[in-house]
């Protein structure tokens, strides 16, 4: 029985290192959610609300009846670039670092923004990927706190907004525009690149819905709705003659493959 005393107390000793070690890992990863993650989420929501209420809820009248002068384009162009300077920081830091599903539509986002072709061109929203990176950057700054050391965080609203009269982003022609679109759009529908507001919107619902599933809390009490988007037509059909398309659909009809 001597003989057990010693195995008891190493497996005590392993058990209680690996106990203590988990406490570490939760720490550690309550840590990296207070930090990173959280911000982030709220940077989430914050964006895709406000596309959603500007495009879905007539926001934009709400809008100007809460901002006569305008201020809310500055205020929205702050949420977008915010999301970019939190997005950052989270495919840095953090536990979604090498997370494929926080990737794919973090990604889908910033293409949403940087997108441009025949039927959508230059124009309001399009920051292509340098712009997103540089306009991030404007926004975030570090500062050392007594808990956690070096944290890292967003300049306030009105901050931004003195910064929004002097270069780079006096001088930026995407930032005017998308300033300008929203200060003078009638109809939020015909506001010039509001296809690429709603397909960032549409990525970031999904993007929420799959990181609340991890943390294990909602910040949106309900279902999240999505911006309505027009269906791409298919290139394939649309380069097809008449002819083809008339033979396709009666081949169809006829069960032929």
């Amino acid at each position: 029985m001597q003989w057990l005393i010693p195995v008891g107390t190493a497996a005590w000793a392993i058990w209680t290192w690996a106990h203590d070690h988990a406490l570490e890992r939760e720490r550690e990863r309550a840590k990296m959610a207070a930090l990173y993650v959280n911000p982030f989420l709220s940077a989430c929501e914050d964006l895709q609300s406000r596309i959603y209420k500007i495009l879905e809820l007539s926001g934009l009248e709400v809008l100007r009846e809460r901002y006569p002068d305008g201020a809310y384009a500055e205020e929205t162009l702050y949420l977008i670039v915010r999301y970019f300077g939190w997005l950052a920081v989270v495919n840095r830091y953090g536990p979604y670092t090498q997370d494929p599903v926080v990737i794919r539509h973090a990604t889908a986002v910033r293409r949403a923004f940087a997108t441009t072709n025949s039927e959508l061109t230059v124009g309001p929203f399009n920051f292509f990927l340098p712009e997103q990176r540089a306009l991030g950057k404007i926004v975030m700054h570090s500062e050392e706190t007594g808990e956690h050391g070096l944290e890292i965080d967003t300049i306030s609203f009105y901050d931004f907004k003195q910064k929004l009269a002097q270069p780079p982003l006096s001088d930026s022609t995407s930032v005017q525009q998308s300033i300008a679109a929203l200060r003078t759009a009638e109809d939020p529908r015909h506001m010039s690149g509001w296809e690429r507001l709603a397909g960032a919107q549409n990525q970031l619902v999904d993007l929420l819905s799959y990181l609340e599933a991890q943390e294990g809390f909602n910040l949106f009490q309900g279902e999240r709705k999505k911006c309505w988007r027009p269906k791409k037509r298919s290139t394939q059909v649309a380069s097809r003659s008449p002819k083809s398309v008339a033979t396709a659909s009666v081949a169809a009809h006829s069960g032929q493959d």
